[in-house]
């Protein structure tokens, strides 16, 4: 099936499976091409790239459920697996919600996910990326004599999907990104920073000096850490650790975890459970997001859901099958790639922009922690517990003092959403899980 196009292939595969016992069949059909650079010490380090195509095929036969997937798109190949996956279903077990949505998707709104300066992007371009931040990282401070590295990305990816009822839909989209991680050194101390970003189009990128000056100035400021006295004290998360704290706190608004008794939050549906300052959503239609598409992986049309409404829960996100056995319909939040099934997870998920300024979060705290990192699992949305490793800056007197490390936050999460009293006006996407900075009226920090 060399000279065919995606559409062809996957409409005679879907097609082979219907006529060969399967009441729905499902194709998607995935095209990736991704090349990294890395450089350290201003040396090339590595050039690794990639170019992979796979199918994977869905069929449901008498409410039961097959799938396999494949590399090699071969006639002979993409014939066997269909026998195979018709074979897989026969020897399922049925279920009353294993069914295809048959939703028909309406036209979508220009999203601006594609960039052609992404996808032309050369080698040397990279090259020249990566160089210049980490020269701007070694510019900032005389202290900052090596890096771990400094890399430049750039991903271009095709969406073929296919039917028994939506028929064809096709997507493209690009990701470029750029990182430095910089090492400080003062003595016999070393730390390491890192700060880099990710964008849709190569425009939206930060510059190289921001990002080598920014990872730079990481690192310098880990310098001389060290714990600090166990104490209960507000705590602040800056942005990017706020963003790492809603990635971890995302399960709990898996509505597969709800119908499973998974999720702290499992019966709080219209209740409030966050401070009113707090509103969350998933936008699966953002203009640029890195998680935005037209369709997700069941081709169910993206939408925007707003999941924490000024602290009351509101909804919880599913695909197709969690929503039907919840009685509500998909959420749109279906991701996957050709090699694995649908799956509940975020689009554009984010705490929405609040109004106050870091500097003032921070001049309101007479004593406190700044946390800037987050190392390791820290979050059980089962039961609620909230126990994460942290590095940050202590503050006292309104400003920030020495930096700290070796110390761990601990809370029930019920009641750290609730004490949440100030939301920052920083919210900038550089994941697909973002936040603003977030302050949190007292926690539990075990120290020295």
């Amino acid at each position: 099936m060399a000279n065919l196009t995606p559409r062809e292939i996957m409409n005679r595969v879907r097609t082979q499976a219907e006529r060969s016992g399967a009441a729905e069949a499902e194709t998607y059909l995935e095209v990736v091409r991704s090349r990294e650079v890395r450089v350290r010490q201003r040396e090339i380090e590595l050039i690794q790239q990639s170019a992979i195509q796979g199918l994977g095929l869905r069929v449901y036969r008498d409410h039961r459920m097959g799938f396999m997937y494949t590399t090699d798109l071969r006639a002979p190949v993409l014939e066997e697996i269909v026998n195979r996956t018709i074979a897989l279903a026969g020897e399922a077990t049925p279920r009353d919600e294993n069914k295809l949505p048959d939703e028909i998707p309406p036209q979508t709104q220009e999203l601006e996910i594609y960039d052609e300066a992404v996808a032309t992007m050369q080698p040397a371009d990279q090259i020249a990326l990566a160089r210049a931040a980490e020269e701007n990282a070694f510019a900032r401070d005389k202290r900052i004599q090596t890096t771990q590295d400094a890399r430049c990305g750039m991903q271009v990816s095709e969406v073929h999907f296919s039917n028994t009822f939506l028929g064809y839909q096709t997507y493209r989209s690009t990701a470029c990104w750029l990182a430095v991680g910089a090492v400080a050194t003062d003595g016999a101390k070393k730390r390491e920073g890192w700060f880099g970003d990710r964008k849709r189009i190569l425009l939206d990128l930060e510059t190289s000096e921001r990002i080598g000056r920014k990872a730079a100035d990481r690192a310098l400021a880990k310098l001389g850490a060290a714990p600090v006295p166990s104490a209960k004290v507000p705590v602040i998360f800056e942005s990017e650790a706020a963003g790492q704290f809603l990635g971890s706190l995302f399960g709990a608004f898996n509505g597969q975890n709800v119908l499973e008794q998974r999720s702290f939050l499992a019966a709080s549906l219209g209740k409030p459970v966050a401070s009113p300052l707090l509103t969350i959503s998933d936008e699966g239609l953002l203009r640029r997001g890195l998680g935005t598409r037209p369709f997700d992986g069941e081709g169910v049309q993206a939408r925007n859901t707003l999941v924490v409404d000024r602290g009351v829960l509101s909804a919880f996100l599913t695909t197709s099958v969690s929503g039907r056995r919840m009685g509500r319909g998909s959420t749109g939040n279906a991701n996957r790639s050709y090699d694995s099934l649908p799956a509940i997870g975020p689009t554009n998920f984010h705490v929405e922009r609040g109004s106050t300024h870091l500097d003032k979060m921070i001049s309101e705290v007479p004593k406190g922690l700044l946390v800037t990192g987050l190392a390791g699992a820290g979050i059980d949305v089962v039961s609620g517990e909230f126990s994460q490793q942290v590095e940050g800056r202590w503050i006292e007197g309104g400003k920030l003092a020495q930096p700290v490390e070796g110390v761990t936050l601990g809370g029930r999460l019920s009641e750290m959403l609730l004490g949440i009293d100030a939301v920052g006006n920083d919210l900038e996407f550089r994941s697909n899980v973002s936040s603003p900075s977030l302050r949190f009226k007292e926690l539990t920090i075990g120290g020295s």
